[in-house]
């Protein structure tokens, strides 16, 4: 029975020592990693602001982007087929709309662009240049109220007062439709009272097979009149009859730009029978001088 006992006590002395033995090796263990720092304890680490960075167009940051062909370009706006005019940014980027890079073209008239308008200004930032149509982005009706709008009037004592002219030189852009009869290396000539009634004043560009454009600028009050040759005044354009007509007729108004839409109808050398009118050119007293007989 002593024996038993003695046994007992040796087995949980051994015990009792093997226990102590494992809970003073834990102890240490526990205190060093608490000593280790995790990445939880460590300061949270962010990523430092960049030196630069770029502004956006906007305060808004927001973009409208119009697809359209050019019709011209200067003076601080882009002019496209609609008639309209836009502003174009100081800074203004000109690109390859293809590939976001730099281009060898240079916008003008026939080429088609991609214009990113600043929601905040309203100005073109940026101009994507191309020689095809490019996919339409945002509607015409997202941008028109970017399209220049009229100068505010204020008096000038040049002018005669009450008729509310600025005297601000005025870009007109004429655009004209000819006739599809129209001889495709024939030249087209803008005449004017202004040039002396020369037929060959003022020559336009050609923007596509029936349509021709030049860009001009005039004091604002300007009574212009003008006619459209091709080259001579036996070529001048005449009306839906084919009878001669009187000089059109321009006044120019206070605006940051204009765009003057024709149409000839029909030339006057394409009638056989139509009179030599030799060089007779209209003047104010006699705007219309082509109704006289044939010379003998």
């Amino acid at each position: 029975m002593i024996e038993r006992l003695r046994r007992a006590s040796y087995l949980l002395t051994a015990l009792l020592a093997l226990w102590l033995a494992n809970a003073g090796a834990a102890a240490p263990g526990q205190i060093a990693a608490a000593s280790i720092p995790t990445p939880a304890d460590s300061a949270v680490m962010q990523t430092p602001p960049p030196l630069s960075a770029t502004a956006t167009p906007s305060p808004s940051g927001r973009v409208v982007k119009y697809s359209g062909q050019i019709l011209d370009y200067g003076g601080g706006f882009v002019y496209f087929t609609t008639g309209d005019a836009f502003a174009l940014d100081a800074a203004v980027k000109i690109d390859d709309a293809a590939t976001g890079g730099p281009t060898k073209l240079t916008p003008q008239t026939r080429l088609y662009a991609r214009a990113s308008f600043d929601t905040g200004s309203g100005a073109v930032v940026e101009l994507a240049l191309s020689t095809k149509k490019l996919p339409d982005e945002a509607s015409y009706d997202d941008v028109k109220k970017f399209a220049v709008a009229l100068s505010t009037p204020f008096p000038n004592p040049d002018l005669v007062a009450g008729e509310g002219f600025n005297g601000k030189p005025v870009p007109v852009t004429f655009l004209v439709e000819v006739p599809a009869k129209t001889p495709f290396s024939d030249q087209i000539y803008l005449a004017t009272d202004a040039s002396g009634w020369s037929s060959t004043a003022v020559r336009m560009d050609r923007v596509d097979g029936l349509h021709y454009r030049v860009t001009r600028s005039f004091a604002s009050g300007t009574r212009l009149l003008y006619r459209y040759t091709r080259g001579s005044w036996q070529s001048a354009d005449v009306d839906q009859n084919g009878i001669a007509m009187k000089p059109r007729v321009l006044v120019v108004k206070n605006a940051d730009y204009r765009v003057v839409r024709d149409i000839v109808y029909n030339w006057q050398d394409e009638d056989p029978f139509a009179p030599d009118n030799g060089s007779t050119l209209p003047t104010p007293f006699n705007p219309v001088p082509f109704n006289i007989p044939p010379h003998h």
